[in-house]
């Protein structure tokens, strides 16, 4: 082979894997936008609703954690970021391996130059069990992800550092397509 048919094939065997990489987003994109938009009356906004309480009031109407303390506390925090992982934590060995996970991918979001904070329910708040039943969650640890655009998005079950980066990308989105009354058509 020459030099030049080398290059070509150098460059047709990136794009290879430039299309399979866009293919895998695309994939893990569908499947957080089936965790963010799990319910069909969901209605996620980018108006002025931007603190986790009024995303609460505004993706959970009918079962309203907008009145809970701990969302009012993030509220607070969520004042001076533009993203909050919220912890609800399971096991003692699950949510140290989950608080790490977190701790990683916060490390690589800021490294963006977001502004990224994190806040952990206790187990023992009596808040935490009416929060899980409100918003359908029988597996711990689990982690809420609110981002200023006024999306949010829950992960549950095996968390890994891509699934939260998969969701953070997903939730800072202005507009999340396919989403009703949202994106212009």
């Amino acid at each position: 082979m020459d030099n030049e048919s080398k290059a070509n094939h150098n460059r047709m065997k990136w794009w290879k894997i430039g299309l399979c990489a866009l293919g895998l987003l695309m994939i893990a994109g569908a499947i957080t936008y089936t965790l963010v938009i799990r319910n069909a009356g969901t209605n996620v906004s980018s108006d002025a609703a931007s603190t986790p309480a009024a995303m609460a009031k505004n993706e959970q109407t009918s079962t309203g954690i907008s009145e809970l303390n701990w969302v009012k506390t993030v509220s607070q925090k969520f004042i001076n970021s533009e993203f909050i992982f919220v912890i609800l934590p399971g096991s003692a060995d699950a949510t140290k391996t989950v608080d790490q996970t977190v701790a990683g991918t916060i490390d690589k979001i800021r490294g963006d130059g977001s502004v990224v904070d994190v806040y952990t329910l206790s187990a023992q708040d009596p808040e935490f069990q009416i929060t899980a039943d409100r918003l359908k969650i029988s597996k711990f640890p689990t982690v809420l992800l609110f981002a200023s655009t006024g999306n949010g998005a829950i992960i549950s079950g095996d968390i890994t550092e891509t699934k939260l980066l998969q969701a953070y990308l997903t939730v800072q989105q202005t507009c999340i397509p396919g989403n009703s009354g949202c994106c212009p058509k």
